[in-house]
């Protein structure tokens, strides 16, 4: 009787297959399946998974699409053939060939429509044209890869002022790529194709593809960093353990070699009582704790300058709550305490000398390993550094030179690189913050958190040229491949202690150190302020409140732009998708020394649909601009920056912005809009004692019945630009709104 059953089921099977005639397409690692029952197509790669699912054929008519029905597919050498024949007869054929599949149609109206899986690792973005790529040459010095080396990089033919970023799930008009990160493949999309989020699952997109002209193409491009833009290895960064960059203090900018332990710990008591709520959470020591000329890292700390040496420091930083963090250059180490086969010498038989007052090592020998690398890491893992930053010297460079100087010369740098990343990794674990700078073959990718992308910047606007060209330069690298890092922030308008003595005299004026501010927070590189920030001005310290801590951003043009300040973006679009809402945060910069007025194209600049209106509210002066349709003109200031959040109106209050940071996004962990009761409500995260402020936008003819807040001493007013503003001072870090409505 089994037997039986077993075979009727088989042949139940074979009769609906047979039916369905679901047909399954398999070439060059694409997967075409064709389901003429449900008459949808689902397109696979071996090494993508899904990318399109429930594709429809339609027919774009006077009153819209039309699907085409009653479905019969085949399979040729090449491709599969799709015949429909209601509500008309249509064609359809789908050629695979390496990397691409050319979609052609009998008839030029057809469209299809369907879903692209875009999950958080998988994202739109702006990419670089191959054959449009630059390159140019940034000396040794430069990013630190201790070699001359090309970098390329792209300015796009449209927008080519505005750089695009993303916070949360996010879609823009003109993108019609997405990234793939785990495996560093472009998915292409055809330039006409309109790709928008599932407003029921925001892992998806909503995806249309006419035919221009009867055809179509979606393309692959394969390890897209490593042949386009020319990195020489590519690992996805794993933000498991940190999903965002660094936000901290290094005293380097600040005091230089004349840090004292008094310094750190007053840093360390002053973050912790004015900066700590605010989302700061590193504190790192830079070069200046032990001798010039005697480097041991771990120990022999200079006694004056830090008597209770390096476990009691870093013991200290921690018990206050933050992450305490180290500047080391363990390539090299002091030649007279050292044995002398670690070291890396001349043809001579000279020891190579770094530049910080070590020799060189030569990690080709498993004795420096043993003997030296080993036990420095076990020892400082436990003096309690949770952050380490490594400063490359002249290592790299001097590997290149002396490589057939190694002991074991079939070790090349990349090799000793590896290796020595392996086992700090090894000792560490992955949750060790490891900050350190690119280098030529790679080999450090993989293993750190941060990297140094530039040079050091300064007090001035001058030195902080160094900064932004790293913003301009390797914020495409960001929360990709690790977190690009453009050194310190320095915020300061006066000299600290140290200033002098370094030849420091020109500071940034406050609009200038908005511009910095304002950049680092949009983009979302480390932030690590180098000023004395015992002594910072107060409207300065204002502006770290407001744009920390740094949030998970990621880039979406993928290009740098280059070093000169004349490809600097002139416009910084963060699109967010966040409990916050839906909507734009950009900053507009000039970068001239005199006022400029620019106007910003919605559709042109920033990718919006033309067919709303769209509401701008300045998030630095916390107050409504108004009501604008296709542009808005704006006036900076010299090298300053102006940051807007644009809205899309809606037909009901809706909430612009908070006090708390410029992005609007952090703090504000929920929002929900009641219709049928018109209640809007939401929670927030606030920092406790101090006030907080929510901006909403109400529509004519709708008036406020009640507003309830669990904090004290709140306040509302509704001004005559519908510009509602509610303020408290919370009495605990969350806080719950609810704002009730009437017509």
């Amino acid at each position: 009787m089994k037997v039986i059953w077993y075979f009727l089921i088989l042949f139940f099977f074979l009769i609906c297959d047979s039916i369905a005639g679901t047909v399954k397409f398999s070439k060059e690692k694409w997967i075409i399946t064709v389901d003429p029952l449900m008459e949808i197509i689902t397109v696979q790669n071996d090494d993508l998974g899904i990318i399109l699912k429930d594709l429809s054929l339609n027919s774009k008519t006077v009153n819209g699409l039309v699907r085409l029905k009653e479905w019969r597919s085949e399979k040729a050498d090449d491709k599969i053939i799709i015949r429909t024949a209601v509500p008309e007869a249509a064609k359809l054929e789908l050629v695979v060939t390496h990397d691409t599949i050319e979609v052609r149609g009998s008839q030029v109206n057809i469209v299809l429509t369907g879903i692209a899986l875009a999950p958080p690792s998988r994202f739109p973005v702006r990419i670089a044209k191959p054959d449009k790529m630059q390159r140019f040459l940034a000396d040794e010095d430069t990013d630190f890869t201790g070699a001359n080396y090309y970098e390329k990089m792209y300015i796009p033919s449209e927008a080519s002022h505005v750089m695009y970023l993303s916070l949360g799930l996010v879609e823009a008009q003109k993108l019609h790529t997405l990234f793939d990160k785990p495996s560093d493949i472009v998915i292409q999309f055809p330039v006409n194709s309109h790709l928008k989020r599932d407003l029921q699952n925001s892992t998806q997109m909503e995806v249309s593809i006419p035919l221009t002209d009867g055809a179509a193409r979606l393309s692959l491009i394969r390890d897209y960093y490593l042949k386009v833009l020319g990195l020489p290895r590519y690992v996805s960064y794993d933000d498991t353990y940190h999903q965002t960059a660094p936000t901290g203090w290094n005293h380097w900018l600040a005091f230089f070699r004349q840090v004292t332990e008094k310094d750190i710990v007053n840093a360390t008591d002053w973050i912790s009582k004015n900066l700590q709520d605010y989302g700061m959470t590193h504190i790192q020591l830079d070069d200046g704790y032990d001798h010039e000329n005697h480097r041991h890292w771990d120990k022999d700390w200079d006694p004056v300058t830090f008597p209770h040496g390096p476990i009691w420091l870093a013991n200290y930083i921690k018990s206050s709550g933050f992450t305490p963090g180290l500047w080391t250059v363990p390539y090299s180490y002091c030649i007279e305490h050292g044995k002398p086969e670690w070291f890396l010498r001349d043809e001579k038989g000279q020891v190579v000398m770094d530049y910080q007052g070590g020799g060189e090592l030569d990690f080709s020998r498993e004795n420096t390993i043993q003997d030296y690398w080993i036990p420095l890491f076990k020892n400082l893992k436990a003096q309690g550094w949770e952050y380490y930053k490594f400063d490359m010297g002249n290592t790299v460079r001097m590997w290149e030179k002396y490589r057939d100087r190694f002991y074991d010369r079939s070790q090349t740098p990349f090799d000793v690189s590896l290796k020595t990343m392996q086992i700090f990794r090894e000792i560490m674990g992955p949750q060790v913050w490891h900050t350190n700078h690119p280098d030529n073959s790679g080999g450090r990718m993989g293993f750190i958190d941060v990297a140094g992308c530039g040079r050091d910047p300064g007090p001035g606007w001058k030195q902080m040229n160094n900064f932004f060209e790293v913003i301009s330069n390797n914020t495409y690298q960001n929360h990709i491949i690790w977190y690009s890092d453009p050194d310190c922030i320095v915020l300061r308008g006066k000299p600290t202690r140290a200033d002098s003595a370094e030849g420091n005299y020109e500071f940034l004026t406050l609009e200038e150190a908005r511009t910095a501010a304002s950049l680092l927070s949009l983009t979302g590189l480390q932030w690590l302020s180098g000023d004395d920030l015992t002594e910072l001005e107060p409207e300065r310290v204002e502006l770290i409140k407001k744009s920390i801590p740094i949030l998970p951003i990621f880039p979406m043009d993928l290009f740098g732009r280059g070093r000169d300040p004349k490809h600097y973006p002139e416009i910084f679009d963060l699109k967010v998708n966040m409990p916050s809402g839906i909507y734009d945060v950009i900053a507009v910069t000039n970068w001239e020394n005199k006022p400029v007025s620019r106007p910003v194209w919605f559709e042109k600049d920033l990718a919006l649909d033309p067919q709303y209106s769209y509401l701008v509210f300045d998030c630095w002066q916390e107050q409504l601009i108004g009501q604008f349709e296709e542009k808005i003109d704006v006036e900076i200031p010299p090298h300053g920056t102006r940051v807007f959040s644009v809205h899309r109106k809606l037909d009901r209050p809706q909430l612009l912005a908070t006090n708390r940071h410029l992005t609007g996004a952090f703090s504000v962990v929920a929002q929900e809009w009641d219709d049928s009761e018109k209640i809007l409500q939401g929670t927030s995260e606030t920092v406790p004692s101090s006030e907080y402020s929510l901006y909403f936008f109400i529509p004519e003819g709708i008036k406020v019945q009640e507003v309830n807040i669990n904090g004290a001493n709140s306040r509302y007013s509704l001004e005559p630009d519908r510009l509602l503003k509610i303020s408290f001072v919370s009495q605990q870090v969350t806080a719950h709104w609810r704002i009730s409505f009437s017509e």
